[in-house]
This record gives structure tokens, sequence and C-alpha cells, in this order.
């Protein structure tokens, strides 16, 4: 069994490849049948993932988004929300997955047996890091899903648009490429994705790794606090009735229809609060702008491959996705930019999972081409190690190709360390969002490569013999880097994954 799952903040969406249709599944709970698993965990002591954490008693060690939790971590990171006793990132969502595995076997409305594989196309963040994609991967498959393969999440939504829409996109059609405008629970992302020649191809992309609907529903709770009688702070609530208050904000978020004067939120202790609409919007409007100002820097990248970003008619669309954009508001702006070519999908929740589907399907007939979303690159020392100079290795929005270095060390052992952000300096250095990817410790000098017994302390010792290095670099089909790294006059060399 096929299958394209979109890992999200807020809702975990399955779809299915079943000849040539790609229907999401449902889950039976015990409120009835939902699309979607949530994103949650609670310890009970043991823990509980899914719709059996909500319906759990927990009084603390709750988490409403395990997503927003795990980016930015590394694997082996303590989840200190779980207690004393902590879990590692990768146990977290390998947990969670499981728990998802059992559940398309056991509670789905899918006819699929115990034991028969299941394969998955599955998405991060088109920002994601390196490590977000390898702790994505492996507890995956580790969880018992056999990968097929990971792409970006506006991706994927791009094929599930260009597949709703072949018949606009045969023969002589104009449109050349769609943007995607994804604003999911915890993460916001924008990119342009090529339709031409039937090849899903990343033009450029920008992201936001903390913004989404949970930032919109902390707003909410404010304005609703702020007018409840008596009063409150949101930090004078207790974790527990904070996860509940924060529920109650995003079902009445995504009940609020364009015409709407007022949002009411049914909250413990208070009833029915009523928040102007009006205020809401003004509230919200600085999330909003941050958003807007990576989709402009977008359209601003188009030129370079040809595309005039003032003719609408190479556009498809702008396609909404996520959650957050079922917020009206968010759609008023947007329309008052881009007029018609503003459309919602049919499913804004589940159309990443959707053209997972379809991009798993054996029989598709197209190819998908996944760009660097992030600057890479090494802290060199410069001028005798009273400087530290950035090394640009891959450059975002550029083609993965094998990069190499070539040199002759000062020091006894070098040592790189790694970094990829979403945007760099006039000066070339590192900016936006960072994210440390790993270090490596390599022994320029042969003897002590012998021994072993190398440590950082020998970085700032003199070499005092030649020896000509040679660093290699490559990206894998995954978005995960790979460096090797050799003394190429005296013949060994050390291999590494950078996965955090």
């Amino acid at each position: 069994m096929r299958l394209g799952i979109d890992f999200g903040t807020t809702r975990t969406v399955v779809a299915a490849a079943i000849d040539g249709r790609y229907p999401v599944l449902s889950f039976e709970t015990e409120h009835g049948f939902a699309e979607y698993v949530p994103g949650t965990a609670a310890m009970m002591p043991e823990p509980r993932y899914g719709w059996k954490a909500v319906d759990s008693d927990a009084e603390s060690g709750f988490l409403r988004s395990i997503k927003r939790i795990v980016t930015g971590a590394a694997p082996d990171d303590a989840v200190s929300e779980f207690g004393e006793d902590a879990t590692t990132a990768l146990e977290l969502l390998t947990g969670y997955l499981s728990a998802l595995r059992d559940a398309i076997v056991s509670a789905s409305n899918l006819d699929v047996a115990a034991d028969e594989p299941l394969e998955a196309m599955i998405a991060v963040p088109a920002h994601a890091s390196t490590h977000q994609r390898y702790l994505t991967i492996e507890a995956f498959r580790r969880a018992g899903f056999a990968v097929l393969g990971l792409v970006g999440e506006p991706t994927a939504a791009a094929i599930e648009y260009a597949h709703r829409h072949l018949s606009a996109l045969k023969g002589r059609s104009p449109k050349r490429y769609v943007v995607v405008y994804d604003l999911g629970g915890g993460t916001f992302d924008t990119s342009a994705v090529s339709l031409e020649n039937r090849e899903f191809r990343l033009l450029a992309t920008e992201g936001i790794a903390r913004l989404g609907g949970d930032d919109f529903d902390e707003l909410i709770l404010e304005l609703a606090l702020e007018n409840a009688k008596p009063n409150r702070a949101i930090d004078s609530l207790s974790p527990e009735v904070r996860v509940r208050a924060l529920e109650a904000c995003r079902e009445a978020k995504e009940r609020l229809s364009p015409t709407a004067k007022l949002l009411h939120v049914e909250l413990e202790d208070f009833g029915s609060v009523a928040i102007e609409v009006a205020k809401l919007v003004e509230r919200t409007q600085p999330l909003v702008d941050r958003t807007l100002e990576k989709l402009e820097r977008v359209f601003e990248a188009l030129p370079r491959f040809g595309i005039d970003p003032e003719n609408s008619r190479e556009l498809g669309a702008l396609y909404l996705v996520g959650g957050g954009t079922s917020f009206p508001p968010i759609q008023k702006l947007l329309k008052a930019r881009f007029k018609q070519k503003v459309q919602l999908a049919v499913q804004p929740h589940a159309a990443a999972a959707i053209g997972l589907a379809i991009l798993a399907d054996r029989d598709r007939s197209f190819e998908v081409k996944e760009g660097v979303t992030r600057h890479f690159g090494v802290w060199r020392e410069a001028e005798a190690g009273k400087k530290k100079v950035f090394d640009r290795i891959f450059s975002k929005d550029a083609t993965p190709v094998e990069v190499s270095r070539r040199y002759r060390p000062v020091h006894a052992v070098g040592l790189l360390r790694f970094v990829e952000c979403t945007e760099l300096t006039a000066d070339g250095e590192p900016a936006g969002d960072l994210m440390p990817c790993g270090e490596l410790l390599f022994p320029y000098d042969p003897e002590l490569a012998a021994r072993g017994d190398w440590t950082e302390a020998d970085a700032a010792r003199p070499l005092g013999r030649h020896a000509e290095i040679v660093e290699s670099y490559a990206y894998d089909a995954h978005g995960i880097v790979h460096v090797a790294v050799e003394n190429a006059t005296e013949g060994y060399r050390r291999e590494a994954r950078l996965n955090g």
C-alpha cells in the first residue's frame, strides 16, 4: 500500500494511492470519524498519541504539538516537557508515528492487513534543516514505514493543484508556475513551483520556521481573556487549562465566516466570550505582514528563471493551503493584492497529503526536482586564527551539485562547524533563521590520525608538515548533506552525514 503522509503541527493527514484515486483516510475516534490524527502526545505515565492523547485526562506532560517541539531539535535532544525521565526528539516522533501506523491499520477506513508493508512519500517544510529532514526520515523508518521519498510541503501541494487542473494546464496554456502559500499550524512556507513539461521544479522558496495557526490562536486567546469578566492574563492559566483554551480558540477561528463581525470563543469558567473581528485583524496584522514579505521575495526571484512576475497569465494561481489559510482575514488581504489569482484549496488541510499520494503512485507520469532551500556552509579560520569566516558551500535555491574544497592546513586538527541559514548579509555572513547542523573533527596530522586520540585542543597546534586536504560535499535525494574529508597527501579520510 502506497501512502502520502503530511505530518503537521496540528493535524497529520494520510492519503492513499489506489487505482488512480487518492482518497484521504478517515480515522474512527470516540467523537466519530475524522480525516486527520492530532499531532499531540500525553504522558499517562505511558505516552499516548493522537486521539488517545486528546481523550486522556492528563494533567501534566501534555504536548499540543509534537512537530513544534521537535522542529529545530537534534535527534538526541531531550524533550523536557515529558518530565525528568525525558524522551528524545527521535523517540517522541517515532512513538507518534508508530501510533499513526497502528491507527492506519486498525482504526481507519483503509482496507489494509496488519502485516502489509506501508510505503510512504513524506514531506517537511520547504525550509527544513538538514537534521529536521534526517529526524523525519529516521522516525518514519523506525515506526515501520518504508520511505519512498521526501519533498517540501509546498511542492506536494503544487502537485495536488496541477492534478486538479490538468485540463487547464494542457496544450498551449500560458500558465508556467504556481505559487503556494502554506500557512500551517506551526510553520509558514511559500514556494514557486514550475508547471512546465510535467516537471515540478522548485524555483524559489521562503519560509518562517515558527509562525503558524498556533500563533494566531495565542493572539485570539489573549484578546478573549482581555474581554472576559474578570479579565485574566494568559500566563495566569495552568498549562492544561491553557491547552484546552487554545483548542477552543482554534475551533472558533476555523468556524469564522468571511462576513462575521464577532468571533465567539467558549472558554472554561468564562462561557462564551466575544471578540471584534476588526480588532483581531489589527492584532494579527504583524504576523500576516511577515508572510507577505516572504511571498514578495519569492516573486522577486522569478526573473532569473525567465518568468515575468507582472504577467498574471503565466501564474497558474496563488494557491492557499494549510489550516491557517482558511482564516478569512488572510484571504481578504491576499485577494486585495492578487485578485482572482488567489485560490483556496478544496481541502486546505489535505492538499499536501494528496499531492504526496499522487507522487507515490507507481503510474505517475511526471518528475519532481527539488532545490537547495537553505544556504549551507562551514566556519573557517582566517588570518592565523584571529578571525572566523563563513564559507558558503551550497546556495539557497540552487540546483544541488557536488562541491569540493582543496587547501593546505595550518593546524594539526581541523574543527569544521557547519551551519544552515535562510539569508546572508551583504558581507556573506549567515543571517535569518540559523541552524547549526553538526561539526566534524579531522586530524590533518597523520600521526594523530593513527593514534586516534586527537581532540578539539589540537585544532590550535601548528601542523608543521605539508598536507593537501580535500573536502567533498553532496546533497542526497532527501536534502541531507554528506561530507567527506581526505588527507590526499597521506591517503586517509573520514565521512559523515550531517543529521544534527
